[in-house]
């Protein structure tokens, strides 16, 4: 026996296929048993290693190729191999690179089972956050392009579509460069995470799906690669906002694809951080009185932008983690107003997002600040805005704590608009909360009413001030003050100004307590 056929039949006593893949990692070379008898798998020279393996299978073995160096062993790996229609074969793959053949990579394949059906019950497709977190692991290891679909299937929500659903599904978890990474964001929406040198028609695929589930619908499609010149996180946290504005409005009802609004992301969060930088936008001051006097007790500071869309900035900067610059660039541009000439009564408000409190540089910087003038600090309150961002409430209380010590004011803002609302009142040093909008609109309400006189009993019970907001008819004041509300905010008063007002004029009739202001207590 020659020296090659006894190194082959020692391969094949340990390997029933042997592959072997290029520097590409594309198959050079294939001998063996196929997964499905009958197959050959030369034919499959040339091609990825999916063609031999299945997305899911050829994906484990190229992150562990990833690692692997000259001379190392790879494996084994499990892993699940299609095997005719709907069937699936256990395998374990194994690897060398010898040192000499690099960066050529030889695999030995062995069948670990006979062919099986694939379990009736396949798992669901991934959530939008399951999405997100599977495309940036996946990114880290997968070494080369890739971009992002977002699929629209109108009717598909309907009544008899399950079949087409899986159908759909199937073909999208098939599509994804890893085999798993395609998520259902609503009913008839998905994302997917693909190769770019995957050449396969996505919207051919999932048209088929629907078809083979008698489903006549034509497939929405638009696909954007990731910019691999963007950091990952900032691209991660872009394409969450992209995802979620399209979850929201879809593709038609925009006008935008996925894409222009994965790009319309970056490009803006690029125009706000250049904002942020210059301080060009402007803050509004909206007054909070006494419900009982209409003094005015302080003022809100409110951030206006060129956009006039002042929610979506903020929201976008939150989402796309640009929030704790800008809470100090609003916190520089307040003070500047305390230390305006004949501002001497003037109180505010700041808000600041709860992302901007998980470390100390917001408490630091305020303090700072501060420091020459600790006057100013006994007209300074900080809102915490974004709760939902708090986590380590022992550390977030410690940072507030110093605030508190320093003579700075807090509060909580859409108090009562969740479960975590007590917890916030319980473990934080609070000085004042603000009733969520929605409870306030709702007062006229029963349960609401008695829902708010608890509230606003446990407040006075741990000597914390309540403020109501979003207030816009005089009876709403009237029924929040007979609750024992102590402050109010909102159009009924004032609206946000360019400068702080100290007069509220009476309705219909000359100002009441002209120039008053009240103190913090």
């Amino acid at each position: 026996m020659s020296k090659a056929s006894r190194f082959i039949s020692f391969a094949f006593a340990a390997s029933d296929l042997l592959v072997e893949l290029d520097g590409q990692r594309r198959i050079a070379f294939a001998a063996g048993a196929a997964a499905a008898p009958g197959d050959d798998p030369r034919l499959q020279v040339g091609k990825p290693l999916d063609a031999l393996l299945g997305r899911r299978g050829a994906w484990s073995v190229r992150r562990a190729l990833n690692d692997l160096r000259p001379g190392q062993r790879l494996g084994p790996i499990e892993v699940l191999v299609p095997c005719g229609a709907g069937c699936l074969r256990q395998a374990l793959v194994r690897g060398f690179q010898a040192p000499d053949i690099g960066p050529s990579v030889s695999l030995g394949i062995s069948w670990e089972s006979a062919a099986f059906e694939a379990p009736a019950n396949t798992p669901e497709l991934l959530t939008a956050d399951a999405f997100l977190a599977s495309t940036r692991s996946v990114l880290s290891d997968l070494g080369e392009p890739a971009s992002v679909a977002f699929v629209e299937l109108a009717g598909l929500a309907g009544a008899g579509t399950e079949a087409a659903r899986q159908s759909v599904e199937a073909a999208l978890r098939e599509a994804a460069v890893d085999g798993q990474t395609a998520a259902r964001l609503t009913n008839d929406r998905f994302a997917v995470l693909r190769a770019d040198a995957d050449d396969r028609s996505l919207i051919e695929l999932v048209t088929a799906a629907c078809t083979a589930g008698n489903l006549p619908v034509t497939p929405q499609v638009t696909e954007e690669a990731l910019d691999a010149s963007v950091a990952p996180p900032p691209m991660m946290r872009a394409l969450r906002f992209a995802l979620s504005t399209c979850i929201e409005k879809g593709l038609e009802s925009t006008g935008n694809t996925f894409s222009d609004q994965l790009a319309r992301t970056l490009k803006e969060a690029e125009q706000f951080g250049n904002m942020v930088r210059d301080r060009a936008f402007d803050l509004h001051y909206q007054p909070i009185v006494d419900l009982k006097t209409r003094a005015v007790h302080h003022h809100e500071v409110l951030s206006r932008f060129a956009s006039n869309d002042t929610a979506w900035v903020i929201r976008m900067a939150e989402e796309l983690d640009l929030i704790r610059a800008f809470d100090l660039a609003v916190m520089e541009k307040a003070l500047r107003t305390l230390q305006k000439p004949g501002a001497g009564l003037v109180k505010l408000a700041i808000n600041v997002s709860g992302a901007s409190l998980t470390d100390d540089a917001y408490v630091d910087t305020l303090l700072r600040r501060t420091a020459l003038k600790p006057d100013d600090r006994k007209r300074l309150m900080v809102e915490v805005t974004e709760t939902a961002a708090l986590e380590d409430f022992d550390a977030v209380g410690a940072r507030l704590q110093r605030l508190r010590q320093a003579g700075i004011k807090l509060c909580i803002d859409d108090f009562g608009a969740g479960s975590a609302s007590y917890e916030y009142l319980r473990r934080l040093p609070v000085d004042v909360v603000k009733l969520d909008g929605q409870l306030t609109r709702s007062v006229e309400d029963s349960r609401t009413r008695t829902m708010l006189t608890h509230l606003v009993e446990l407040c006075r019970t741990l000597s914390v001030k309540v403020v109501a907001e979003q207030i816009e008819t005089q009876p709403i004041a009237d029924a929040l003050a007979g609750l024992g509300v102590d402050l109010g905010q909102g159009w009924l008063f004032a609206r946000a100004a360019p400068e702080p007002v100290t007069v509220i004029p009476e309705i219909g009739g000359p100002a009441r307590r002209t120039g008053a202001v009240s103190d913090w207590a």
